[in-house]
């Protein structure tokens, strides 16, 4: 009997040796690492995500959109969702199509989509309209061009470089059928003009 207690002590202290203390108090606005947040106040219990080098937001000290800083160098890229299914452009081209005025296209083979741009060659959003407008073609041809919904966010429009990042998004609508397609998550990094 005498064995057995000994053994249970042993057992207790090893347990609690090893174990880690949780800290289980706070708030998910605190401030602190803590009740088994991922980061401070976001993830595990809190409803924010942490930010991340996959989350499509220029966040952390990242330069573009997931890449730069702490994450994965950047490159030059043009990417979207079309109607919630991931588009990546294969090939890619910015460049001046006018005075202050700038185009994106990129094709992955089977449809294409087109960012025109006119306006001030300056970092901010700008929506749909006048100074902004996408165009996205299928593999059959049909066009579906934007309407007023959506916007385009400079995060660098460097004119001595000549490149530009950002992120942008927008409804368009089938000139013929009238099928609206929505074009989201749009990211474009590093594209020289």
């Amino acid at each position: 009997m005498r064995q057995l207690l000994v053994m249970t002590g042993v057992l207790a202290i090893m347990l609690t040796s090893c174990s880690e203390k949780i800290d289980n108090t706070g708030t998910c606005a605190d401030g602190i690492k803590n009740q088994g947040e991922q980061s401070v106040d976001c993830g595990g219990p809190c409803p924010a995500s942490c930010p991340s080098c996959a989350d499509g937001i220029r966040n952390q000290d990242e330069t573009a959109v997931d890449c730069g800083g702490s994450c994965d160098p950047c490159y030059a890229r043009l990417t979207a969702s079309v109607n919630g299914i991931n588009w990546t452009s294969t090939s890619r081209n910015a460049f001046i199509s006018g005075p202050g005025t700038v185009r994106f296209y990129g094709t992955n083979q089977s449809s294409n989509i087109t960012i025109y741009y006119s306006g001030p060659f300056t970092n901010g959003t700008i929506p749909a309209g006048s100074q902004f407008r996408g165009e996205l073609r299928d593999l059959q041809g049909n066009v579906f061009l934007s309407n007023t919904n959506g916007s385009i966010t400079f995060y660098e429009f460097d004119t001595i470089a000549r490149s530009v990042s950002g992120v942008f998004s927008f409804m368009a609508t089938d000139t013929v059928s009238g099928t609206a397609k929505a074009v989201t998550g749009g990211v474009f990094n590093v594209l020289t003009y």
